[in-house]
């Protein structure tokens, strides 16, 4: 099953809610629906319902394309809709692995009462290779649309050819408004790091030559 509906598969720490803003302020909240988990004010009710309350993902899809939902967004892994829409209408942002994770790290903290260590943190599992997991079955080459949050104005040109859109350049949700600032990261611990996101790490390099290969295409035209 397919369909014009995009997923905006929001990765933390992307600079996904400056895009996810932009998308709202363009195509207007009714084009827009949300999957932010059953328990976020965010979710859409209908999402809630049918992804959540009452699992029927084929009646969800059904909905939302009657309702002329454009864009759904939210902190899902792409394997949630992949069937429904295909890769060539995912949305997402991209992030050096090392700064997102401690940007999610430093976000945790400051908003989700985190009091471990950055070790305990960056050794969860949960935030390993996180990236990739998010995008499991989308090659960077075949996703819809792909930014870079290192490229942010860039990527928004990208996204607006994409989408047939004029989309505001905002940057929000993040304490640093210069998000070319790098987190630095130092010894025995970044090595170890770099080492547990090997695999983000290479994902990420096969989407920045992507991003370059679009560009490039997107500027002879």
């Amino acid at each position: 099953m397919s369909s014009d509906l995009k997923v905006f598969v929001h990765i933390p720490k992307t600079a996904g809610t400056s895009f996810r803003t932009a998308l709202e302020d363009s195509l207007g909240l009714e084009a827009m629906a949300f999957d932010y988990g059953p328990d976020s004010p965010k979710t859409s009710p209908v999402v809630k319902r049918y992804a959540y309350d009452e699992p029927d993902p084929d009646r969800l899809w059904e909905e939302l394309t009657a309702a002329g939902v454009r864009i759904l967004s939210g902190h899902v892994f792409a394997g949630r809709y992949l069937r429904y829409c295909g890769p060539e209408n995912i949305l997402v942002f991209l992030r050096d692995p090392i700064q997102r994770l401690v940007s999610e790290f430093l976000h945790f903290r400051r908003h989700n009462g985190y009091t471990g260590s950055f070790h305990e943190f960056s050794h969860d599992p949960a935030f390993i290779d996180r990236q990739k997991r998010y995008l499991e079955g989308c090659p960077p080459d075949q996703v819809g649309f792909l930014g870079l949050t290192e490229r942010y104005g860039d990527s928004l040109r990208l996204a607006g050819d994409f989408l047939g859109l004029e989309l505001p350049n905002l940057v929000l949700n993040t304490h640093r408004q210069d998000l070319g600032l790098s987190y630095v990261l130092e010894g025995e611990e970044a090595d170890e790091i770099l080492e547990l996101n090997a695999a983000d790490r290479t994902f990420y390099r096969r989407a920045c030559a992507e991003f370059e290969n679009r560009l490039t295409k997107q500027v002879a035209i």
